[in-house]
């Protein structure tokens, strides 16, 4: 992989100065990304995202209160930010699956577990991103992960249905 592919790209990370986010400033480093933002509160976060343009943002769920993701959820709804579809990943250590599902419901684009590899960071920076959905409850990419192929056989919903015989004898 080439350094040079991530030269460009203008990262934020929000989170403490821990180090699940010092890991991955380093990786962030190792790929080629060059331009970094730290912050440590949401509200900082949010205030860049209305101002400035970044590719990506990385989010440990140590900021956000008991796993509510408020931070998640201002950057999608809010109309003052520039790119409300921006990528949005979630940093966790230990995560299971209640929790990876509140993230996607909530509008995460991604869930990592810490600690990252530069292969996984280049791999999910990479990735085409997923279709946006907008709805009355839920603003964010596609909750619907992995591409499925098409099936390729006989479609059998199409087939009239059989009917059981039944003995209509009276006794």
């Amino acid at each position: 992989m080439e350094a040079s592919d991530f030269s460009a790209y203008r990262v934020l990370v929000l989170g403490a100065k821990t180090h699940g986010i010092l890991l991955l400033r380093s990786v962030l480093n190792i790929i080629g990304v060059v331009k970094v933002v730290h912050v440590e509160h949401p509200r900082r976060a949010l205030e860049l995202l209305r101002i400035e343009h970044f590719n990506a943002v990385f989010c440990d769920l140590a900021v956000n209160a008991a796993g509510e993701l408020p931070f998640v959820a201002a950057a999608r709804r809010d109309q003052s930010m520039l790119n409300p579809m921006i990528p949005i990943f979630l940093l966790q250590e230990n995560p299971c699956r209640r929790d990876v599902e509140k993230a996607r419901d909530v509008g995460v684009t991604d869930v990592l577990t810490t600690p990252i590899s530069p292969k996984t960071v280049i791999t999910k920076l990479r990735k085409s991103p997923r279709p946006f959905i907008a709805g009355n409850e839920f603003f964010g990419p596609d909750r619907r992960a992995g591409f499925r192929p098409a099936y390729h056989g006989s479609d059998r919903r199409t087939r009239a249905p059989r009917k059981a015989k039944v003995d209509f004898t009276i006794i």
